[in-house]
């Protein structure tokens, strides 16, 4: 009995450790080399610092974006895509159809390539509402 029970708890540990791998520490970035914890709405001057590790150690030529999480009307768009030292920036242009609500969301975004997913990351979406 008392092997019994260790097997399972190996096979449950195994399990439990395979489905909440951590994903990779994504930040927004500028031109410049800063860093910030979150996208702006209404800004194509961001780019999300992936590790290139979560890519495969390259970044695929097909490399796609599919974003949950946000608000109907909110679209996070891949403009281009580079690399600084062991990172991808994914140059994003981020939007919303109607700038007088707010945005405070976390952007769910699968990297995909050939059809899979690559890797999941999150990052926070901020926007402010006004009027024009």
């Amino acid at each position: 009995m008392k092997k019994l029970l260790m097997v399972a708890m190996t096979a449950l540990t195994l399990t439990a450790t395979t489905a909440f791998a951590a994903a990779p520490q994504v930040y927004a970035s500028d031109a410049g080399g800063t860093e910030y914890t979150a996208l702006q709405t209404e800004s194509s001057w961001m780019a999300l610092e992936v590790p290139l590790t979560a890519l495969g150690g390259a970044v695929p030529a097909d490399l796609g974006l599919v974003v949950t999480g946000l608000p109907a009307g909110t679209t996070i768009t891949l403009d281009d895509v580079t690399t600084r030292g062991e990172s991808a920036l994914l140059h994003v242009t981020v939007s919303r159809s109607d700038t007088s609500t707010v945005v405070n969301s976390v952007a769910t975004i699968a990297l995909t390539s050939g059809g899979d997913v690559l890797t999941n990351v999150s990052i926070p979406v901020y926007g402010a509402a006004y009027s024009n």
